[in-house]
Protein backbone atom coordinates (compact mmCIF):
# COMPACT_ATOMS: atom_id res chain seq x y z
CA UNK A 1 0.00 0.00 0.00
CA UNK A 2 1.30 3.50 -0.77
CA UNK A 3 2.44 5.55 2.30
CA UNK A 4 0.11 8.10 1.23
CA UNK A 5 -3.03 6.16 1.18
CA UNK A 6 -1.66 4.88 4.34
CA UNK A 7 -2.07 7.58 6.18
CA UNK A 8 -5.34 8.56 4.63
CA UNK A 9 -6.43 5.76 6.03
CA UNK A 10 -5.01 6.39 9.31
CA UNK A 11 -6.50 9.89 9.55
CA UNK A 12 -9.77 8.97 8.12
CA UNK A 13 -12.94 11.29 9.53
CA UNK A 14 -15.52 9.39 8.04
CA UNK A 15 -15.81 5.48 8.09
CA UNK A 16 -18.46 2.84 6.64
CA UNK A 17 -18.09 -0.87 7.97
CA UNK A 18 -19.81 -3.35 6.17
CA UNK A 19 -20.71 -6.42 7.65
CA UNK A 20 -22.02 -9.81 5.77
CA UNK A 21 -24.73 -12.03 6.81
CA UNK A 22 -21.97 -15.15 7.41
CA UNK A 23 -20.49 -12.95 10.81
CA UNK A 24 -23.85 -12.64 11.98
CA UNK A 25 -25.51 -15.68 11.91
CA UNK A 26 -24.49 -19.72 12.93
CA UNK A 27 -22.69 -20.79 15.77
CA UNK A 28 -23.74 -18.17 18.31
CA UNK A 29 -20.58 -18.23 19.96
CA UNK A 30 -18.71 -17.40 16.76
CA UNK A 31 -21.26 -14.66 16.50
CA UNK A 32 -20.96 -13.41 19.74
CA UNK A 33 -17.06 -13.59 19.97
CA UNK A 34 -17.14 -11.09 15.87
CA UNK A 35 -19.42 -8.51 17.90
CA UNK A 36 -17.43 -8.64 21.26
CA UNK A 37 -14.73 -7.38 18.83
CA UNK A 38 -16.27 -5.66 16.43
CA UNK A 39 -17.87 -2.96 19.22
CA UNK A 40 -14.72 -2.65 21.14
CA UNK A 41 -12.84 -2.22 17.24
CA UNK A 42 -15.49 0.52 16.64
CA UNK A 43 -15.67 1.85 20.28
CA UNK A 44 -12.09 2.64 19.76
CA UNK A 45 -12.51 4.39 16.35
CA UNK A 46 -15.16 6.80 17.32
CA UNK A 47 -12.78 7.26 20.38
CA UNK A 48 -10.40 8.37 18.11
CA UNK A 49 -12.73 10.97 16.32
CA UNK A 50 -13.78 9.23 13.82
CA UNK A 51 -17.95 9.33 12.50
CA UNK A 52 -18.82 5.30 12.05
CA UNK A 53 -21.85 4.01 10.05
CA UNK A 54 -22.38 0.20 10.40
CA UNK A 55 -24.14 -1.30 7.56
CA UNK A 56 -25.25 -5.07 8.29
CA UNK A 57 -26.96 -7.45 6.97
CA UNK A 58 -28.09 -10.49 8.56
CA UNK A 59 -32.01 -10.02 8.84
CA UNK A 60 -33.18 -12.92 6.26
CA UNK A 61 -30.45 -14.93 8.02
CA UNK A 62 -31.75 -14.24 11.54
CA UNK A 63 -35.54 -14.62 9.95
CA UNK A 64 -34.74 -18.01 9.33
CA UNK A 65 -33.67 -18.73 13.01
CA UNK A 66 -36.91 -16.79 14.26
CA UNK A 67 -38.96 -19.68 11.86
CA UNK A 68 -37.22 -22.61 13.24
CA UNK A 69 -38.17 -21.52 16.61
CA UNK A 70 -41.57 -20.57 15.73
CA UNK A 71 -42.47 -23.66 13.77
CA UNK A 72 -40.00 -26.01 15.22
CA UNK A 73 -38.43 -26.71 11.77
CA UNK A 74 -36.25 -25.04 9.32
CA UNK A 75 -37.37 -23.30 6.50
CA UNK A 76 -36.36 -24.51 2.91
CA UNK A 77 -33.06 -23.44 1.48
CA UNK A 78 -34.12 -22.25 -1.64
CA UNK A 79 -36.82 -19.20 -0.41
CA UNK A 80 -39.21 -16.79 -2.82
CA UNK A 81 -38.68 -13.38 -3.01
CA UNK A 82 -42.16 -12.91 -1.05
CA UNK A 83 -40.65 -15.69 1.64
CA UNK A 84 -37.46 -13.69 1.46
CA UNK A 85 -39.05 -10.37 2.21
CA UNK A 86 -41.53 -12.08 5.30
CA UNK A 87 -38.32 -13.25 6.79
CA UNK A 88 -36.43 -9.83 6.83
CA UNK A 89 -39.18 -8.45 8.02
CA UNK A 90 -38.86 -11.57 10.80
CA UNK A 91 -35.71 -11.14 11.89
CA UNK A 92 -34.78 -7.26 11.46
CA UNK A 93 -35.78 -7.24 14.64
CA UNK A 94 -33.59 -9.80 16.24
CA UNK A 95 -30.58 -8.43 14.49
CA UNK A 96 -31.01 -4.96 16.08
CA UNK A 97 -31.12 -6.66 19.75
CA UNK A 98 -28.40 -8.24 18.98
CA UNK A 99 -26.65 -5.54 18.24
CA UNK A 100 -28.43 -3.11 20.89
CA UNK A 101 -26.85 -5.98 23.31
CA UNK A 102 -23.01 -5.20 22.27
CA UNK A 103 -23.40 -1.80 21.87
CA UNK A 104 -24.38 -1.00 24.83
CA UNK A 105 -21.94 -2.68 26.85
CA UNK A 106 -19.42 -0.24 25.35
CA UNK A 107 -21.81 2.92 25.81
CA UNK A 108 -22.56 3.68 22.09
CA UNK A 109 -26.22 4.16 21.17
CA UNK A 110 -27.62 3.09 17.91
CA UNK A 111 -29.99 3.65 15.09
CA UNK A 112 -31.92 2.08 12.69
CA UNK A 113 -32.01 3.45 9.37
CA UNK A 114 -33.68 0.76 6.16
CA UNK A 115 -33.34 2.08 2.91
CA UNK A 116 -33.03 0.86 -1.27
CA UNK A 117 -32.62 2.23 -4.44
CA UNK A 118 -36.09 3.19 -4.69
CA UNK A 119 -35.74 5.76 -1.86
CA UNK A 120 -32.81 7.77 -3.53
CA UNK A 121 -34.29 7.99 -6.66
CA UNK A 122 -35.52 11.61 -6.23
CA UNK A 123 -33.47 14.36 -5.41
CA UNK A 124 -35.89 15.09 -1.99
CA UNK A 125 -34.94 11.31 -1.04
CA UNK A 126 -31.29 11.91 -1.34
CA UNK A 127 -31.41 14.89 0.99
CA UNK A 128 -33.83 13.29 3.19
CA UNK A 129 -31.86 10.46 3.69
CA UNK A 130 -28.48 12.74 3.80
CA UNK A 131 -29.90 14.97 6.59
CA UNK A 132 -30.86 11.95 8.72
CA UNK A 133 -27.17 10.43 8.81
CA UNK A 134 -25.59 13.83 9.29
CA UNK A 135 -28.04 14.48 12.52
CA UNK A 136 -27.41 11.11 13.88
CA UNK A 137 -23.87 11.48 13.46
CA UNK A 138 -23.80 14.83 15.10
CA UNK A 139 -25.82 13.23 17.86
CA UNK A 140 -22.77 10.95 18.22
CA UNK A 141 -25.17 8.13 17.49
CA UNK A 142 -24.03 5.28 15.72
CA UNK A 143 -26.37 4.49 12.36
CA UNK A 144 -27.01 0.87 11.77
CA UNK A 145 -27.76 -0.11 8.01
CA UNK A 146 -29.52 -2.56 6.43
CA UNK A 147 -31.58 -2.97 2.77
CA UNK A 148 -35.28 -2.56 3.71
CA UNK A 149 -35.55 -6.01 2.95
CA UNK A 150 -39.35 -6.72 3.52
CA UNK A 151 -40.70 -4.50 1.05
CA UNK A 152 -37.54 -4.43 -1.48
CA UNK A 153 -37.36 -6.29 -5.07
CA UNK A 154 -33.88 -5.41 -5.67
CA UNK A 155 -32.24 -7.24 -2.90
CA UNK A 156 -30.52 -9.36 -4.98
CA UNK A 157 -28.52 -6.86 -7.05
CA UNK A 158 -27.43 -5.06 -3.83
CA UNK A 159 -25.25 -8.14 -3.20
CA UNK A 160 -25.48 -8.93 0.29
CA UNK A 161 -25.49 -5.02 0.72
CA UNK A 162 -21.85 -4.62 -0.41
CA UNK A 163 -23.46 -2.06 -3.25
CA UNK A 164 -25.81 -0.07 -0.38
CA UNK A 165 -22.37 0.07 1.79
CA UNK A 166 -20.83 2.02 -1.62
CA UNK A 167 -24.32 4.34 -1.42
CA UNK A 168 -23.59 5.11 2.05
CA UNK A 169 -20.20 5.93 1.68
CA UNK A 170 -20.20 8.06 -1.62
CA UNK A 171 -24.02 9.84 0.20
CA UNK A 172 -21.80 11.09 3.33
CA UNK A 173 -18.53 11.54 0.95
CA UNK A 174 -16.67 9.39 3.35
CA UNK A 175 -13.00 8.85 3.57
CA UNK A 176 -13.10 5.02 4.05
CA UNK A 177 -15.23 2.03 3.16
CA UNK A 178 -14.65 -1.31 5.27
CA UNK A 179 -15.91 -4.96 3.89
CA UNK A 180 -15.53 -6.98 6.21
CA UNK A 181 -15.00 -10.87 4.52
CA UNK A 182 -13.78 -14.22 5.34
CA UNK A 183 -11.08 -14.15 3.38
CA UNK A 184 -7.75 -12.09 3.55
CA UNK A 185 -8.96 -9.60 0.39
CA UNK A 186 -8.77 -9.82 -3.58
CA UNK A 187 -7.09 -13.35 -4.48
CA UNK A 188 -6.38 -13.87 -8.02
CA UNK A 189 -4.65 -17.02 -8.84
CA UNK A 190 -4.16 -17.72 -5.00
CA UNK A 191 -2.31 -14.44 -4.70
CA UNK A 192 -4.11 -11.69 -2.74
CA UNK A 193 -3.72 -8.59 -4.85
CA UNK A 194 -2.80 -5.93 -1.47
CA UNK A 195 -3.48 -2.68 -3.70
CA UNK A 196 -4.97 -1.71 -6.94
CA UNK A 197 -5.84 1.86 -7.96
CA UNK A 198 -8.28 0.37 -10.81
CA UNK A 199 -11.03 -2.29 -11.23
CA UNK A 200 -10.86 -3.87 -14.70
CA UNK A 201 -13.21 -6.50 -16.35
CA UNK A 202 -10.27 -8.81 -15.99
CA UNK A 203 -10.52 -8.35 -12.40
CA UNK A 204 -14.41 -8.94 -12.48
CA UNK A 205 -13.70 -12.12 -14.39
CA UNK A 206 -11.10 -13.67 -11.62
CA UNK A 207 -14.34 -12.43 -8.89
CA UNK A 208 -16.14 -15.39 -6.98
CA UNK A 209 -19.76 -15.47 -6.28
CA UNK A 210 -21.01 -15.89 -2.47
CA UNK A 211 -19.96 -18.88 -0.35
CA UNK A 212 -22.01 -18.25 2.49
CA UNK A 213 -25.37 -17.51 3.75
CA UNK A 214 -25.27 -13.83 1.38
CA UNK A 215 -26.30 -13.02 -1.92
CA UNK A 216 -22.49 -11.04 -2.56
CA UNK A 217 -19.40 -11.91 -2.81
CA UNK A 218 -15.92 -10.54 -4.24
CA UNK A 219 -17.45 -9.54 -7.48
CA UNK A 220 -20.03 -7.18 -5.60
CA UNK A 221 -17.13 -6.29 -3.61
CA UNK A 222 -15.17 -4.98 -6.44
CA UNK A 223 -18.17 -3.66 -8.12
CA UNK A 224 -18.58 -1.02 -4.95
CA UNK A 225 -14.93 -0.07 -5.07
CA UNK A 226 -15.09 0.53 -8.63
CA UNK A 227 -18.25 3.19 -8.12
CA UNK A 228 -16.40 4.34 -4.81
CA UNK A 229 -13.43 4.82 -7.27
CA UNK A 230 -15.86 7.83 -8.92
CA UNK A 231 -15.88 9.41 -4.93
CA UNK A 232 -12.42 9.49 -4.25
CA UNK A 233 -13.31 7.30 -1.60
CA UNK A 234 -10.71 4.24 -0.52
CA UNK A 235 -12.15 0.91 -0.04
CA UNK A 236 -10.57 -1.88 1.94
CA UNK A 237 -11.72 -5.47 2.00
CA UNK A 238 -10.56 -7.14 4.82
CA UNK A 239 -10.79 -10.69 6.23
CA UNK A 240 -13.50 -10.15 8.81
CA UNK A 241 -13.43 -12.98 10.75
CA UNK A 242 -11.07 -11.31 13.49
CA UNK A 243 -12.30 -7.50 13.50
CA UNK A 244 -9.21 -6.69 15.08
CA UNK A 245 -7.87 -7.14 11.75
CA UNK A 246 -9.67 -3.28 11.64
CA UNK A 247 -7.36 -2.38 14.33
CA UNK A 248 -4.12 -3.19 12.55
CA UNK A 249 -5.22 -1.90 9.22
CA UNK A 250 -5.74 1.51 10.70
CA UNK A 251 -2.40 1.53 12.14
CA UNK A 252 -1.12 0.47 8.78
CA UNK A 253 0.21 -3.31 9.92
CA UNK A 254 -3.07 -5.09 8.81
CA UNK A 255 -3.71 -7.38 5.41
CA UNK A 256 -6.40 -6.65 3.02
CA UNK A 257 -6.74 -4.99 -0.09
CA UNK A 258 -7.18 -1.62 -0.86
CA UNK A 259 -8.83 -0.24 -4.07
CA UNK A 260 -8.00 3.81 -4.06
CA UNK A 261 -6.86 6.71 -6.33
CA UNK A 262 -3.89 8.28 -5.43
CA UNK A 263 -5.83 11.58 -5.59
CA UNK A 264 -9.02 11.27 -3.37
CA UNK A 265 -11.78 13.92 -4.42
CA UNK A 266 -12.69 15.25 -0.72
CA UNK A 267 -16.39 16.81 -1.59
CA UNK A 268 -19.80 15.89 -1.40
CA UNK A 269 -21.97 16.02 -4.62
CA UNK A 270 -25.35 17.46 -5.45
CA UNK A 271 -27.84 14.88 -6.54
CA UNK A 272 -27.28 14.81 -10.22
CA UNK A 273 -24.14 14.56 -9.92
CA UNK A 274 -23.91 12.25 -7.63
CA UNK A 275 -26.53 10.29 -9.41
CA UNK A 276 -23.81 10.54 -12.74
CA UNK A 277 -21.04 9.25 -10.29
CA UNK A 278 -22.67 6.07 -8.46
CA UNK A 279 -24.51 4.40 -11.75
CA UNK A 280 -21.23 5.26 -14.13
CA UNK A 281 -19.66 2.30 -12.73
Amino acid sequence: MKQSIAERIKNSKIVIIKVGSARVSGDKKQVNDFLYRLTGSIRKLRDEGKKVVLVSSGAIAQGRSVYKDTFSKEIKSKVSLNEKQALAAMGQNKLMKLYENFFSQVNIPIAQILFGKADIQSEEGYKNLSNTFKKLLDWNILPIVNENDSIATEELNLGDNDLLSAMVASLLGADVLLILTSVDGYLKQGKLISYMDAVSDEEFSHALGPSGPGTGGMNTKLKAAKILLNFGVTTCILNGTDPSNMDRFFEGKGKGTVIASTTPLREKFKYEEWMRRFLDE
